[in-house]
Protein backbone atom coordinates (compact mmCIF):
# COMPACT_ATOMS: atom_id res chain seq x y z
CA UNK A 1 0.00 0.00 0.00
CA UNK A 2 1.65 3.09 -1.13
CA UNK A 3 2.16 6.01 1.57
CA UNK A 4 1.15 9.81 0.52
CA UNK A 5 2.57 13.12 1.05
CA UNK A 6 1.50 16.69 0.29
CA UNK A 7 2.69 19.92 0.53
CA UNK A 8 1.71 23.54 -0.23
CA UNK A 9 3.60 26.72 -0.40
CA UNK A 10 2.73 30.09 -1.84
CA UNK A 11 5.02 32.54 -3.82
CA UNK A 12 4.85 35.74 -5.25
CA UNK A 13 7.28 34.74 -7.95
CA UNK A 14 5.81 33.61 -11.02
CA UNK A 15 4.85 29.95 -12.47
CA UNK A 16 7.32 30.23 -15.09
CA UNK A 17 10.36 30.64 -12.56
CA UNK A 18 9.16 28.78 -10.17
CA UNK A 19 8.70 25.78 -12.53
CA UNK A 20 12.16 26.82 -14.18
CA UNK A 21 13.94 26.35 -10.60
CA UNK A 22 12.59 22.85 -10.42
CA UNK A 23 13.80 21.76 -13.96
CA UNK A 24 17.06 22.67 -13.80
CA UNK A 25 18.91 20.45 -11.71
CA UNK A 26 21.78 22.68 -10.50
CA UNK A 27 18.86 25.30 -9.55
CA UNK A 28 18.59 22.89 -6.54
CA UNK A 29 21.60 23.36 -4.94
CA UNK A 30 20.90 26.84 -4.66
CA UNK A 31 17.55 26.69 -2.91
CA UNK A 32 17.95 23.03 -1.41
CA UNK A 33 20.27 23.46 0.89
CA UNK A 34 21.68 20.48 0.02
CA UNK A 35 25.36 19.42 1.01
CA UNK A 36 26.62 18.54 -2.26
CA UNK A 37 25.76 19.71 -5.57
CA UNK A 38 22.80 18.76 -7.91
CA UNK A 39 23.59 17.68 -11.62
CA UNK A 40 21.83 16.40 -14.22
CA UNK A 41 23.61 13.30 -16.12
CA UNK A 42 21.25 12.82 -19.24
CA UNK A 43 19.63 15.28 -21.37
CA UNK A 44 15.67 14.51 -21.94
CA UNK A 45 14.19 13.39 -25.22
CA UNK A 46 13.28 16.10 -26.28
CA UNK A 47 14.43 18.98 -24.06
CA UNK A 48 17.59 19.35 -21.96
CA UNK A 49 15.53 19.20 -18.68
CA UNK A 50 12.89 17.11 -20.19
CA UNK A 51 10.67 13.95 -19.54
CA UNK A 52 13.62 11.24 -19.72
CA UNK A 53 16.52 13.81 -18.09
CA UNK A 54 18.18 12.25 -15.39
CA UNK A 55 19.56 14.06 -12.29
CA UNK A 56 21.92 13.26 -9.69
CA UNK A 57 20.69 15.47 -6.15
CA UNK A 58 22.65 12.96 -3.83
CA UNK A 59 21.93 10.43 -2.31
CA UNK A 60 19.36 10.15 -5.08
CA UNK A 61 19.23 9.74 -8.92
CA UNK A 62 16.18 10.82 -10.66
CA UNK A 63 14.16 10.60 -13.90
CA UNK A 64 11.95 13.39 -15.29
CA UNK A 65 8.92 11.86 -16.11
CA UNK A 66 6.44 14.77 -16.24
CA UNK A 67 7.45 18.46 -17.87
CA UNK A 68 4.81 20.59 -18.26
CA UNK A 69 5.87 24.11 -17.78
CA UNK A 70 4.93 26.01 -16.25
CA UNK A 71 2.37 23.93 -14.51
CA UNK A 72 3.33 20.20 -13.97
CA UNK A 73 6.94 18.38 -13.37
CA UNK A 74 7.00 15.01 -12.15
CA UNK A 75 10.27 12.84 -11.63
CA UNK A 76 10.41 9.01 -10.02
CA UNK A 77 13.52 8.16 -7.48
CA UNK A 78 15.45 5.41 -9.62
CA UNK A 79 18.02 5.52 -6.93
CA UNK A 80 18.95 6.06 -3.93
CA UNK A 81 16.47 6.06 -1.56
CA UNK A 82 15.11 3.85 0.94
CA UNK A 83 11.54 3.07 -1.40
CA UNK A 84 10.19 1.77 -4.56
CA UNK A 85 7.72 3.54 -6.41
CA UNK A 86 8.62 7.09 -5.22
CA UNK A 87 7.23 9.46 -8.18
CA UNK A 88 6.40 13.55 -6.95
CA UNK A 89 4.27 15.67 -8.93
CA UNK A 90 4.36 19.34 -8.66
CA UNK A 91 1.86 21.61 -9.98
CA UNK A 92 1.73 25.44 -9.78
CA UNK A 93 -1.62 27.33 -9.95
CA UNK A 94 -2.86 30.54 -9.83
CA UNK A 95 -3.73 31.81 -6.08
CA UNK A 96 -4.92 35.52 -6.71
CA UNK A 97 -1.75 37.12 -8.06
CA UNK A 98 0.46 34.49 -6.19
CA UNK A 99 1.59 30.96 -7.42
CA UNK A 100 0.73 27.80 -5.28
CA UNK A 101 2.81 25.16 -5.16
CA UNK A 102 1.34 22.11 -4.76
CA UNK A 103 4.06 18.94 -4.02
CA UNK A 104 2.95 15.47 -3.63
CA UNK A 105 4.45 12.13 -3.61
CA UNK A 106 3.92 8.40 -2.90
CA UNK A 107 5.91 5.87 -2.41
CA UNK A 108 6.07 1.97 -0.90
CA UNK A 109 8.66 1.39 1.64
CA UNK A 110 11.50 -1.05 0.55
CA UNK A 111 11.77 -2.53 4.80
CA UNK A 112 8.23 -3.39 5.71
CA UNK A 113 7.17 -1.21 8.76
CA UNK A 114 9.38 1.73 7.68
CA UNK A 115 6.78 3.47 5.91
CA UNK A 116 5.39 5.90 8.50
CA UNK A 117 9.08 6.95 9.78
CA UNK A 118 9.62 7.16 5.89
CA UNK A 119 6.90 9.40 5.83
CA UNK A 120 8.09 11.57 8.15
CA UNK A 121 11.06 12.60 7.03
CA UNK A 122 9.72 12.63 3.46
CA UNK A 123 7.28 14.95 4.31
CA UNK A 124 9.39 17.29 6.13
CA UNK A 125 11.80 17.46 3.65
CA UNK A 126 9.25 17.86 0.85
CA UNK A 127 7.71 20.78 2.79
CA UNK A 128 11.25 22.14 2.99
CA UNK A 129 11.50 21.99 -0.09
CA UNK A 130 8.06 23.55 -1.52
CA UNK A 131 8.82 26.43 1.07
CA UNK A 132 12.48 26.89 -0.07
CA UNK A 133 11.89 26.97 -3.83
CA UNK A 134 8.70 29.87 -3.08
CA UNK A 135 11.02 32.11 -0.95
CA UNK A 136 14.54 31.51 -3.37
CA UNK A 137 12.27 32.46 -6.61
CA UNK A 138 11.21 35.35 -5.82
CA UNK A 139 14.70 36.66 -5.01
CA UNK A 140 16.92 34.73 -7.05
CA UNK A 141 20.41 36.43 -8.33
CA UNK A 142 21.26 36.46 -11.62
CA UNK A 143 23.91 33.80 -11.56
CA UNK A 144 21.50 31.15 -10.37
CA UNK A 145 21.68 28.48 -13.17
CA UNK A 146 17.91 28.29 -13.68
CA UNK A 147 18.12 32.11 -14.71
CA UNK A 148 20.85 31.09 -17.58
CA UNK A 149 19.60 31.04 -21.03
CA UNK A 150 18.09 27.39 -22.31
CA UNK A 151 20.33 25.04 -23.96
CA UNK A 152 19.70 24.32 -27.63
Amino acid sequence: MPYEIEATAVSTAPAEVIFKHLAVAEAWSQWGAFPTKATRERAGDEVPNGVGAIRKIPPAREQVVAYDPPKHYAYIAVAGLPVRHYRADVTMEPKGDNTLIRWRAEFEPKIPGTGPFIRLFLGRAIASFARRVARHSERCEPGCPARLPDEP
